[in-house]
């Protein structure tokens, strides 16, 4: 008899928040239970971690030739280049889809302004000689 008048007392209790638009505090309460950990089974991936780092303006691989730093104001990016054995180096801007937008000649210690690219994301190559010595991304915007 007991948990019939509690069902009765809950469904009632149910029906009044919906009318009264309510059920966003059971959703909110819900959301503040602490997560179950639950099992993976053989031949399954693990679930995808979302990663905390903030989106970057740029990111590089091999970056032993430059330096590249965007403008805090403006819509610019500056190149610094690295001691690289003495030789210069050949600075690459491409767009997406693969168009060469722009081309630098810097020795070291050299700084370059890339600027008048639209709000976009930009691939960079760097050449030392024949040899591609960085490769990368920025972003303007």
């Amino acid at each position: 008899m007991k948990t019939n008048s509690t069902r009765r007392n809950s469904t009632a209790a149910i029906l009044l928040s919906m009318s009264l638009g309510l059920m966003m505090a059971q959703a909110s309460y819900s959301a503040a239970l602490p997560f179950k950990k639950f099992s993976i089974l053989p031949g399954e991936e693990e679930p995808v971690k979302k990663s905390k780092a903030k989106n970057k303006a740029f990111s590089s691989r091999n970056n032993s030739s430059v330096k590249i730093f965007p403008d805090a104001i403006k819509r610019i990016m500056h190149v610094v280049a690295k001691e690289n054995e003495g030789k210069e180096i050949d600075f690459f801007v491409f767009d997406l889809q693969g168009t060469l937008l722009h081309n630098y000649k810097m020795k070291a210690k050299d700084h370059m302004k890339i600027e008048g690219l639209a709000r976009g994301t930009y691939i960079y190559r760097v050449f030392c000689g024949d040899q591609e010595t960085a490769t990368g991304n920025f972003e303007i915007r």
